[in-house]
């Protein structure tokens, strides 16, 4: 069982052993905010987060919740179409409304 990591703002730290039931796209956002040394506020603040992307259908959805977080993921690193990608390996040879 892999175990994620956790920063917060208040140096405090904790291991989410649920990373593993999360689904890919949600690993790959939470792997990237890691990457990029992000700190959440606090435990209810990062769960809440993990609950609002695993609900996210859409890239769309995944572009309003990551502005919420930090304009520099959607509009530097176009993280939403990173999770496009995971999510939906071959998007770009589906139908455009089913999809997009």
């Amino acid at each position: 069982m892999t175990t994620f990591n956790v920063f917060f703002e208040n140096g405090n730290s904790f291991n989410d052993t649920n990373y593993n039931s999360y689904n890919p796209g949600t690993q790959e956002i939470l792997s990237i905010m890691d990457d990029q040394e992000y700190e959440f506020q606090n435990k209810e603040h990062y769960n809440n987060f993990v609950k609002e992307l695993e609900a996210c259908k859409t890239h769309h959805e995944v572009k309003d919740l990551m502005y919420d977080i930090g304009t520099d993921y959607v509009d530097e690193l176009e993280i939403h179409y990173t999770w496009l990608e995971v999510m939906f390996a071959n998007y770009e040879f589906a139908d455009y409304e089913t999809v997009l």
